[in-house]
């Protein structure tokens, strides 16, 4: 079986499959196919620097992937302008077209990787979020994976292109995202500040990050959470839909154009028609 992940503007795919091996094809100007090279193909070519590895999860950003190995090795390729690719410490660099070993994440078990963007992330086993690339909301950009600084036990985590959002015990937390109020206006949202704990098995960074909590949600329990390049969506434990941000396209589903500040209720024509069971993914709405 092959699972598909596509980037950002879908000009480049990767195909992983169940045994590990990595297929990409597309556009490879910054070696984001992590080919050797930086040339684009119009049919799948199989990675095969992971050729005697096997490939867990794939995660595409705008330019650059990352790769997640068997043995708790994360991998970097392609775009590494504002640090995404992760492996910029000791040479910084404008692209790599090969895959990298990303450090920093110590003995930590990760879970989960995410991309977009020029945004980077990955979650370990103990709900813990490390973050790396583009900085949020104007700050500076991480060019090596800095541990999110959060008492928090995260479940989920969704990137946009100036935002994130992450899952925690039913509740959902934002970092940054002001643009088009990706993550909420701030005069609904309440700011909570989540300290690190001291004694935590992965060592933390010495920088404080913000989580800010989505407040308007009337006490709903959350279950999932998806992102779009500048808007968010959740889903509730009762079934209820919920977006907010940029709506210029009419990505909300709310029956206009207008950006959102907070959560707006989405109704599903049609709704008792089929299986109770929903699911939420944004596309990009990169233009």
């Amino acid at each position: 079986m092959l699972f598909l992940m596509t980037n950002v503007f879908g000009v480049f795919n990767s195909f992983c499959s169940d045994e590990g091996h990595l297929f990409m094809c597309g556009d490879n100007s910054f070696g984001q196919l992590g080919t050797g090279d930086n040339q684009s193909y119009n049919l799948p070519v199989e990675v095969l620097f992971f050729a005697s590895k096997h490939v867990e999860q794939i995660a595409c950003g705008m330019r650059h992937t990352l790769a997640l190995v068997t043995g708790d090795l994360v991998y970097g390729f392609g775009s590494a302008r504002h640090g995404q690719i992760g492996n910029s410490v000791s040479k910084p660099q404008k692209s790599c077209n090969l895959p990298e070993v990303i450090q920093g994440f110590g003995s930590c078990k990760i879970v989960g990787l995410f991309a977009n963007g020029d945004h980077s992330a990955a979650l370990t086993a103990n709900g813990e979020l490390y973050i790396w690339g583009r900085g949020f909301s104007g700050a500076s950009n991480d060019l090596h994976p800095r541990l999110l600084h959060s008492s928090l036990r995260i479940s989920q985590v969704a990137l946009g292109w100036h935002h994130a959002i992450v899952l925690a015990d039913g509740e959902v937390y934002m970092l940054g995202g002001y643009r088009h109020w990706a993550a909420s206006g701030s005069h609904v949202v309440n700011p909570v500040r989540h300290q690190s704990v001291p004694s935590a098995p992965c060592a933390a960074v010495s920088d404080v990050r913000t989580l800010e909590k989505v407040s308007c949600l009337d006490g709903e329990r959350v279950v999932q959470i998806a992102a779009g390049a500048e808007h968010s969506a959740l889903l509730t434990e009762r079934g209820k839909i919920m977006t907010w941000g940029w709506g210029e396209h009419g990505q909300l589903g709310l029956g206009n154009t207008d950006d959102q500040t907070f959560p707006q209720i989405v109704n599903i024509p049609n709704r008792r028609s089929f299986a109770s069971t929903l699911g939420i993914y944004c596309e990009e709405d990169a233009w």
